[in-house]
């Protein structure tokens, strides 16, 4: 049976490069969904990740109809209940918040609060060096990990806004191996 692998995308210009590691799993035979906060919709079009899974991916809590499968009517539900693995990536310093305060008002952070026990949880922060640095990021960095989440990167290097420090995404292969390693 196909690893159930739900990539959750957040709004930030690393976004894209979500798409080379969608790409990559699916390469290596995992069954992967795509679920995209509408600020993640801003940098990356979900036809993307539709094309690359062949999958609809879901960017909203409400259904698009009144009727259909369970992923329409419950798409904060569905495919959140049945994944063996939840990826955040990029993961911004708003979804890392929220994350870890157990909010739920967009579609990325109300599937985690429907993630099985034993789904894998792993977020891949991005974010300018300056927001990675401060003490609240920190904090709610330190709460993921303490309800079990793993944590890949970030990495030091030059950023989208031409600053340098602590706060690029780590690369995609490294996050598809981790990905990998989780559910194999």
């Amino acid at each position: 049976m196909k690893p159930k692998v739900l990539i959750g995308v957040t709004g930030c210009i690393a976004a894209y490069k979500a798409a080379d590691i969608v790409s990559q799993l699916v390469k290596t035979n995992c069954d992967v969904r795509v679920i995209m906060t509408e600020s993640a919709t801003k940098f990356v079009a979900p036809l993307t990740f539709a094309a690359l899974t062949q999958k609809k991916v879901i960017t909203s809590t409400f259904p698009d109809t009144a009727s259909g499968e369970k992923d329409v009517i419950y798409p904060h539900l569905y495919p959140a209940t049945e994944a063996d693995a939840f990826v955040v990536v990029p993961a911004t310093a708003n979804s890392v918040a929220k994350l870890a305060h157990g909010m739920g008002d967009d579609i990325v952070s109300c599937s985690a609060l429907s993630l099985k026990s034993d789904c894998k949880r792993i977020f891949c922060p991005a974010m300018n060096f300056q927001m990675w640095e401060q003490p609240v990021v920190q904090d709610n960095v330190h709460k993921l990990l303490q309800y079990g989440w793993h944590q890949v990167g970030p990495e030091k290097g030059r950023m989208a806004c031409g600053t340098s420090g602590f706060g690029r995404l780590s690369t995609q292969t490294v996050i598809t191996q981790i990905i990998l390693n989780s559910v194999l």
